[in-house]
C-alpha cells in the first residue's frame, strides 16, 4: 500500500526549487561593474586589468576565475594571484608581488628577487636604490623568468634579505655586493664607496655587529677617514681609519 506524501513536504519541495530557480535567474543578470585591484606596488593596475580581459558589462557567473588568475600570472612580476566576486557587480583581484631586492647588469639591466627569479627592467618608482651584485661570471645564465641556481649569486641574495631584515636603514647603506670568484664577498657601502669584506656565512651576526658599529661608532665618528671594515673574525670588527689599523670588539 502506497504511502501518502504530506502535502507540507510537497509545499516545501517546491517552495525550495522555486528559490534556487530564482537564485539563478539573480545570479545571470549579475554583470561586472567595477574590477578592483589590490596588492601591486610595482605592477601599474591598467597593466593587471589588461592581462585579466575582463570588461564592465560582463556576465559576473560567466567568468572562469581561474584562467583570469592564470592570465595575470603570466607578468613577471606576479607571484600569486587570487580572483574573488564580490556580490553584486564587483571582481577582486588581489596580487602578491616578486620584490626585487637587487640588480645586476651585463648586457641590461635585470632584477633578482630573495628567491633568485629574474626579472626584467621596470621603470616603477618603487625600484630606485637598489644595491648592485657584481662580478657575476659571464657564463651565468640570466634569462628573464628564470631561477637562479648559482650558489655564490644565491648567497648575496641572502646576505641582502637577512640585512634588509636587521635593519632597513642597513640595507640601503649598501650600494653593491661584489663576488669575486669564490673568493671573500665585498659589500660597498653607499658612504664613500668603503669597502665592507663580509667572507662567508655567518651573515645574520655579522650583519648585527655591523648594524651596531655602524650606528655607534662610524655615524658619531664620521666617515671620511674611514678606509674599510673586515667582518670576517668571529667576535670583533676590523676596521681602519686614517693609516691606523683598529680592532673593535662588539658583543
Amino acid at each position: 500500500m502506497l504511502r501518502r506524501i504530506p502535502y507540507g513536504f510537497v509545499f516545501l519541495l517546491l517552495a525550495g526549487l522555486a528559490l534556487v530557480i530564482a537564485a539563478n535567474l539573480w545570479k545571470s543578470r549579475l554583470t561586472v561593474g567595477r574590477v578592483e585591484v589590490t596588492g601591486n606596488r610595482i605592477v601599474e593596475t591598467n597593466e593587471i586589468l589588461q592581462l585579466a580581459h575582463v570588461s564592465e558589462g560582463a556576465k559576473l557567473y560567466e567568468l572562469d576565475l581561474m584562467s583570469i588568475r592564470n592570465d595575470v600570472l603570466t607578468h613577471n612580476f606576479i607571484k600569486e594571484v587570487s580572483v574573488e566576486r564580490d556580490l553584486p557587480s564587483t571582481l577582486v583581484i588581489r596580487v602578491t608581488e616578486r620584490s626585487p631586492i637587487a640588480m645586476v647588469n651585463r648586457s641590461e639591466i635585470r632584477y633578482l628577487d630573495p628567491e633568485g627569479v629574474i626579472l626584467p627592467h621596470s621603470l616603477s618608482r618603487e625600484l630606485f636604490d637598489l644595491p648592485m651584485i657584481s662580478g657575476i661570471d659571464a657564463t651565468v645564465p640570466l634569462a628573464v623568468g628564470t631561477r637562479i641556481h648559482n650558489a655564490h649569486i644565491l648567497e648575496a641574495l641572502d646576505i641582502l634579505s637577512t640585512t634588509r631584515e636587521v635593519s632597513r636603514e642597513l640595507y640601503h647603506l649598501i650600494s653593491e655586493v661584489r663576488l669575486r670568484s669564490g673568493g671573500d664577498i665585498v659589500l660597498y657601502a653607499t658612504e664613500g664607496g668603503i669597502p665592507i669584506i663580509f667572507g662567508h656565512g655567518d651573515a645574520a651576526r655579522k650583519l648585527f655587529y655591523l648594524n651596531t658599529f655602524w650606528k655607534d661608532v662610524a655615524s658619531q665618528r664620521g666617515f671620511v677617514n674611514l678606509q674599510y671594515i673586515d667582518l670576517r673574525f668571529e667576535d670583533q670588527i676590523i676596521v681602519r681609519w686614517g693609516a691606523s689599523a683598529k680592532a673593535t670588539r662588539t658583543s
